[in-house]
């Protein structure tokens, strides 16, 4: 069983939200908060299921949030840091795994989504067509758009 628990240093969804002991049994636990992961994991707790979210990242309050370029883009605020959190890749289980950077994804509760600036250019024509402009690719789904 689950018990509220309220702290007033905690975010509002964090002092009314159930926690969960390790030994409890629940029904879903979705990896990520991102938009993806924070919309499953509200939609199945809406229907009543339990679920835990794991995140990587900190739960950051409003203040917590900077407005600085430099810390934000150069020093990887939002987003992981490959000195921590290394991204390590082989191509056979015999070979060394190798730390190489790959991908950058948001680091804390809201994931990417948190500093994403919802940004989107107008498309071209050419972006409407691309299969038929520039052909297929083998093993995809690339089709042109059904719209122009």
């Amino acid at each position: 069983m689950h018990e509220p628990h309220p702290h007033p240093a905690l975010a509002p969804l964090q002092q009314t939200g159930p926690r969960y002991r390790p030994e409890d049994e629940v029904d879903f636990v979705v990896v990520g908060s991102g938009a993806t992961g924070g919309v499953v994991a509200k939609e199945l707790a809406t229907a009543g299921f339990k679920v835990v979210v794991l995140e990587q990242g900190p739960w950051r309050t409003e203040k917590q949030f900077p407005h600085d370029e430099l810390k934000v883009f150069q020093e990887s605020f939002f987003t992981n840091n490959w000195k921590d959190s290394p991204n390590t890749f082989r191509k056979t289980e015999r070979d060394k795994a190798e730390v190489k950077p790959s991908i950058m994804y948001g680091r804390g509760v809201g994931g990417t989504s948190v500093h994403f600036s919802a940004n989107y250019w107008r498309f071209k024509d050419v972006d409407f067509k691309e299969a038929s402009l520039k052909g297929k690719l083998a093993g995809t789904g690339l089709a042109d758009w059904p719209i122009t």
